[in-house]
């Protein structure tokens, strides 16, 4: 029997943990007016456990924590797709929503090339990405100022990550509806502090021509720091609209 269930993915990234994604859970959670979610935990080994609870409502909240904080945008995706085709086995649903944090955001671009080639995985319908390094860290493989984005969208250079999507992006989900979120403290770098605007906006080069839907929501001001955009409330709305209002329409 066919599930119509959606479920959300909340995904951490590099150094990250449930603390990441907690004000999220908790805003979805008000927003559902739910109390239950799961937390799915992935070791080192990437063996699965669960906590909580996966509810029987429209969109089942599926908080995802990585016990190594050290990990790559490549582990992470290895690991989500192994994880979606279990849950989907267990529950039988066709479709997910995800909301990915900094190197999560990546990672869950790098999820979606995969949908082709494993036939089995749940498709990705609605996807939020915050402060994504598509294009380069700061202090790493990027500087402030140096990366342009010509008038088509075109980054000027493109960091090996940002190569290999590019490379894959016939493979994107024409279905999939993108909130492409990032920040720009206003201090002359052009950044979150750890992520310049034009890595983070650079995705939309990839994804805009090809994605059903694609949006850029640019946050400014102290509210705009790289660790701080996942926990302020004005974004949480904008992503409890995006992800959860379709259902309540």
């Amino acid at each position: 029997m066919e599930n119509k269930q959606r479920p959300v993915l909340y995904v951490h990234g590099f150094r990250g943990g449930d603390y990441t994604t907690e004000e999220m859970v908790k805003s979805g959670l008000k927003y559902t007016g739910k109390k239950e979610f799961l937390k799915v935990l992935i070791n080192w080994r990437g063996q699965i456990t669960y906590e909580g609870k996966w509810t029987d409502d429209e969109c089942p909240i599926i908080q995802v924590v990585f016990k190594n904080k050290l990990i790559s945008e490549n582990q992470i995706a290895h690991w989500l797709i192994h994880l979606l085709i279990q849950l989907r086995k267990e529950h039988k649903f066709n479709e997910y929503d995800a909301v990915g944090h900094s190197l999560g955001a990546v990672s869950l671009v790098l999820v979606n090339l995969h949908e082709k080639r494993h036939q089995y995985m749940p498709k990705m319908n609605h996807l939020v990405t915050i402060a994504g390094p598509f294009n380069g860290v700061l202090g790493l493989n990027d500087l402030p100022n140096i990366n342009r984005i010509n008038p088509s969208g075109k980054p000027a250079f493109m960091s090996p990550t940002y190569f290999r999507i590019y490379l894959s992006r016939n493979n994107i989900s024409p279905n999939l509806k993108v909130l492409n979120i990032y920040g720009n403290v206003e201090d002359h770098s052009n950044s979150d502090k750890y992520i310049s605007v034009t890595s983070a906006k650079s995705i939309g080069y990839v994804l805009q021509p090809r994605v059903k839907e694609f949006y850029d929501m640019p946050v400014s001001g102290s509210k705009a720091e790289h660790s701080l955009m996942h926990d302020d409330s004005d974004i949480l709305q904008k992503i409890n609209l995006f992800i959860y209002a379709p259902y309540s329409a």
